[in-house]
């Protein structure tokens, strides 16, 4: 057991470490994007050659000599530029082949972007470039999608026409096929409903700004369509920058705090059942060792009784037969000495130790297998987070813990030299005898009869003095050496095994509510600042709690009686998310509240403890669910109650 305090204490302390470190690194990336703050950061994205470098060379009049030609891979790093005041910068191909590194390093720059062009080719929008940007998605970033539509101008033939025709490169039919093809992918891989979609012809562009191309520049420039594109950056700039800038800051901190929360308290609720299943474990083992103890102390005195059985139903016989004897005390001795107590009492003790050892390797079998359930673990997809693995602890905390050490300590008792010495419980029976025999010479024939009884009356006193003496000395050796030493040790290790790992379970929910604080006030101040930006000021005082689900909705609990829809409807736009603004009022109204965008009535919330149970009609439920339950969730954090919703044909008053 000192080996799981020890990890325990491991535990503890890497928890400790883990919160440090985490907030360290949000601190790093938080001095990061303040070290170019001063800049809107706009990031190219896409498949290896679909045009990423061609516009970055366009945009910042470039020679063209990071272009790719064919099938060669020209990006292979990060690489950053100035244009406009933007900060552009260009990624290497993510869906390349063999471009695992590629898309690692794409999207390490994703915490500083503010803006995603994700750019697709007409000769193949893959795939595998959408399932690839499905991690920047989740770092709620605004995409625009850009269709580099590819024809070589480098060719005379389709330079002159597309001069003369740009419709022949811009086909209303083949841009259809290929936009819908964006969005049915934007979908699926992205979850994006509102999908903007640039057509550009990228190489047009580049070329416009190369002196060879000078009488032709302003027509290329112009039928490239990059004008377009620049003009709805530009639009996302200077409406909606600051917020942006905020937003960059604010969602990349929350993100992955917000996976740290939650991973902090998926280990909480793992280590939490983990502990209450040891309690209850150890809990029908410490049941079974309070039987063990009464049936072996009941059994010392059972086992004594027959252990001299025999040579209580011989002594009337004995003494008929050696009563006149000179040698009748050598013979009782002998007769005594063939019960052979040290032998008995050996096997006494080997048969408790068997037992118990018996026990609590059967205990260990039953703890290694039950705990494979504990936390519902998934060995196939393992934490990203976990540094310490405490699922696997958990397992060898479970497994190994307390029954282990019982086997080792049951072991350690047969290793001992004379574990079973018995006491000098002889010498008493044969003094006896010694002293009805030297009563018999007195007056042979008179006393003789009532000698024998009376030696036999004093010969079966001394059989359950002996019987008493025996039982005692199994009892109280099995008092010091197990119910005392053995068994109290065990129950208290595991008391301090469990206990230990509540603990650690309060301790990492301790962590997740400093995280819920910081991610909070993170919210907090975004809402504040918008709402400044959009010229809808209000008090921060105001504003009791708020929780957010980045790119979809925020929820605040708003402190004054009257509504400031202009407010919401404001930070909305600019932030692109719903905001619900819910007034603190009475718990059941504040759930049904909390759940718009559905229609509930506070009539149908029934509160029970931390349950709020509530019902809808049949055709609110998705809207008071949400999609993958994002607004029970948000409900359920801002209220501070878990908020069950049950739908119904009809709603009950």
């Amino acid at each position: 057991m000192e080996d799981a305090r020890a990890r325990l204490q491991e535990l503890d302390a890497k928890l400790e470490t883990t919160l440090a470190d985490s907030l360290r690194a949000t601190n790093a990336a938080l001095n990061a994007k303040q070290n170019v703050l001063s800049r809107f950061t706009v990031t190219l994205f896409g498949r290896t050659m679909a045009g990423k470098s061609t516009i970055r060379e366009a945009l910042t009049r470039g020679d063209g000599a990071t272009i790719g030609k064919g099938a060669q891979r020209t990006t292979r790093d990060v690489r950053e530029y100035v244009w406009n005041s933007l900060r552009i910068i260009d990624t290497p191909g993510i869906g390349a082949y063999e471009g695992d590194e590629d898309r690692a390093q794409a999207l390490s720059v994703i915490d500083e972007t503010d803006v995603v062009l994700f750019l697709a080719s007409s000769d193949g929008v893959q795939e595998e470039s959408f399932k690839g940007m499905r991690e920047l998605r989740q770092q709620n970033k605004p995409l625009i999608f850009v269709l580099n539509v590819k024809r070589d101008l480098e060719k005379p033939v389709n330079m002159r026409r597309f001069l003369r025709d740009p419709q022949s490169v811009f086909d209303e039919n083949e841009l259809r096929g290929h936009f819908d093809r964006i969005r049915w992918l934007a979908r699926d891989y992205l979850g994006m409903r509102d999908v903007r979609i640039f057509p550009i012809h990228a190489q047009a562009a580049y070329f416009s700004t190369r002196p060879e191309y000078g009488e032709n520049a302003e027509l290329l420039a112009e039928r490239s369509r990059l004008g377009d594109l620049l003009h709805a950056l530009e639009v996302e700039v200077s409406q909606r920058g600051l917020v942006r800038r905020v937003q960059t800051i604010v969602d990349g901190t929350q993100i992955s705090l917000l996976d740290l929360q939650e991973e902090l308290g998926k280990q909480a609720k793992t280590v939490r059942r983990a502990a209450h299943y040891l309690e209850d474990k150890f809990g029908e083992l410490d049941v079974w060792l309070s039987g063990f103890i009464r049936a072996t102390n009941a059994r010392a005195e059972t086992e004594a009784s027959q252990l001299v059985q025999p040579l209580r139903a011989s002594v009337s016989a004995f003494i008929d037969e050696n009563i006149e004897r000179e040698d009748v005390g050598d013979r009782w001795n002998h007769k005594v000495g063939a019960l052979d107590i040290q032998g008995w009492l050996k096997r006494q003790q080997t048969a408790i130790l068997d037992e118990l050892r018996a026990r609590l390797v059967e205990f260990s079998r039953e703890m290694s297998v039950e705990s494979k359930l504990i936390g519902e673990f998934d060995a196939a997809s393992p934490s990203q987070f976990d540094p310490w693995d405490v699922q696997r602890s958990l397992r060898w905390l479970s497994a190994a813990g307390g029954a282990m050490a019982g086997v080792a300590a049951v072991a350690g008792y047969f290793g001992a030299a004379n574990f079973w010495n018995p006491v000098g419980w002889i010498a008493g029976g044969v003094s006896v005898i010694a002293l009805g025999l030297s009563w018999l010479f007195s007056d042979r024939e008179k006393k003789l009869q009532g000698q024998k009884a009376k030696v036999t009356s004093d010969l079966r006193k001394s059989i359950d003095n002996l019987e008493r003496e025996v039982a005692n000395g199994l009892k109280k050796w099995f008092y010091d050496s197990v119910t005392s030493r053995l068994v109290r040790a065990i129950r208290k290790d595991t008391r301090q095994l469990y206990t230990g790992m509540s603990e650690v379970s309060r301790s990492l929910n301790d962590g997740a509510r400093q995280v819920d604080t910081i991610v909070e006030g993170l919210n907090r101040r975004l809402l504040i600042r918008t709402g400044q930006f959009v010229q809808t000021p209000v008090e921060e005082a105001l504003i009791a709690r708020v929780v957010r689900d980045p790119g979809i909705r925020v929820k605040f609990l708003w402190r004054e009686n009257t509504e400031n829809a202009a407010f919401c409807k404001r930070v909305g736009l600019a932030i692109g998310e719903w905001v619900d603004e819910i007034p603190d009022v009475p718990v059941a109204q504040k759930v049904a509240a909390a759940l718009r965008p559905a229609s509930v009535s506070p009539t149908n919330v029934s509160i029970s403890a931390q349950l709020a149970l509530v019902r809808v009609p049949q055709q609110e439920v998705g809207r008071a669910i949400g999609k993958r339950g994002s607004n029970v969730s948000l409900a359920s954090r801002l209220v501070g109650v878990r908020i069950k919703v049950i739908g119904e044909d009809r709603a009950h008053g």
